[in-house]
Formats: C-alpha cells, structure tokens, sequence
C-alpha cells in the first residue's frame, strides 16, 4: 500500500462514518467533496485536511451512528473516491462549500458563531438532505 491508497481509504471512512446515516451516496460524495475543496482552498494537503477534519464538524458528535462499511453505497464512494482525489470527478455536489452542518441534530457553538451567523462570509450554497453547505 501507498500513501494515495491510505489517504483514499482514510477519505471514504471519514465520508462514510459522517454521512451514511442520511441514506443514499451524495452525502458521503458531498463529504468528499467539502475535504477536495478544502486542499483546493489550502488548508492542508490530504492527510492534514482529513486528520483535521473532526474538529471542523459543524455539528456535535457525541454519538455517532456506527458505519456499516459493507453497504454497497460504500462500494460507490469508494470508487468515487478515486476520481475525487485524482481530480478526474470535476463536479462538485456543494457548489465549492468549505463547511457543513445538519441542523436537525445539536450545532457546535463555535460553528454558529463562525458560520451560520456570518453569512456574509459563509454563503449557504448547497442542501442535500438534511445537510446544509457553506462557503
């Protein structure tokens, strides 16, 4: 194994652990896409945007669901997951969010205060399910 291939397979299951639980794949495609466009917008190179990633969560995660990465949605996302990291996969569900939140379930303080309450600087710009993305 290579550092790509750990860094993929790092990718789906922080995609997948935060996002299965809305059904469906363009959630955890979604998920993807939100850490592509943070290395896009410099905030790290891979491994450092995933490794970070939790603590940017928008909501509180006290009890995650736990991921069934056998679904077969998950077979998709990791084939997606390729083009996403290689650039191939051009689209992007989010419309270029940084940010993301479900506000159904508890929000972390710092993000309502960061995100949510300055929209002049963090346009909603997506709404797939129950989650809404930012700028």
């Amino acid at each position: 194994m290579n550092l790509d291939a750990y860094t993929r397979a790092m990718m789906v299951r922080f995609a997948v652990e935060e996002a299965q639980r809305y059904g469906g794949i363009n959630n955890m495609l979604a998920v993807l896409h939100v850490l592509r466009n943070r290395v896009f917008a410099g905030w790290g190179d891979w491994v450092e945007v995933i490794e970070r990633a939790p603590e940017r969560r928008g909501n509180v995660d006290d009890h995650p669901p736990r991921a069934n990465m056998r679904h077969s949605d998950v077979r998709i996302v990791l084939i997606r997951a390729d083009d996403i990291y290689s650039r191939d996969d051009t689209s992007d569900l989010t419309g270029g969010a940084l940010w993301y939140v479900d506000q159904n379930l508890p929000v972390q303080d710092w993000f309502q205060r960061q995100v949510l309450e300055r929209s002049e600087d963090h346009a909603r710009v997506a709404h797939i399910g129950p989650v809404w993305f930012f700028k």
